[in-house]
């Protein structure tokens, strides 16, 4: 899943996730309920089944994806600024994500673009972009 190192923790990390989340449901300046929906099934079936790490608090450390995204939600944080919060911290820390892990990120952002119906060219270009940062893409 997710490497904590000495400085960031396994919450950083997936608190990063729920900023990169929000910025595919933000991108067409709109968030509807269907990719709010679609972001919580996620993380119910796949993220909370396969982290089974809680914080000292006792909450399970991938529930902080949804208090990120809620957040930048309830701040009105733009697309573009959330997905930079995400795209610093993996610049930062390229190695931090394994392939499963980018694989389910990929996977949980494409769920969210396809929730309002399909897939719209900011959505894809997002998720492009999201490939080429993860590298799992040639640029």
């Amino acid at each position: 899943m997710i490497k904590a190192n000495s400085e960031r923790t396994y919450e950083d990390g997936y608190r990063s996730l729920g900023y990169l989340f929000y910025s595919i449901a933000g991108c067409d300046r709109s968030i509807v309920r269907s990719e709010i929906e679609a972001l919580k099934r996620m993380v119910e079936e796949h993220w909370m089944v396969h982290d089974q790490n809680y914080d000292e608090l006792g909450i399970r450390s991938a529930r902080y994806i949804d208090v990120a995204f809620d957040a930048a939600f309830e701040q009105g944080l733009s697309s573009k600024a959330a997905y930079l919060l995400f795209e610093q911290d993996q610049l930062r820390e390229p190695h931090r994500f394994d392939g499963w892990t980018k694989s389910l990120i990929l996977k949980t952002a494409v769920e969210i673009a396809k929730a309002s119906g399909s897939v719209n060219s900011s959505e894809a270009a997002r998720i492009g972009d999201l490939q080429k940062l993860l590298g799992t893409v040639h640029a």
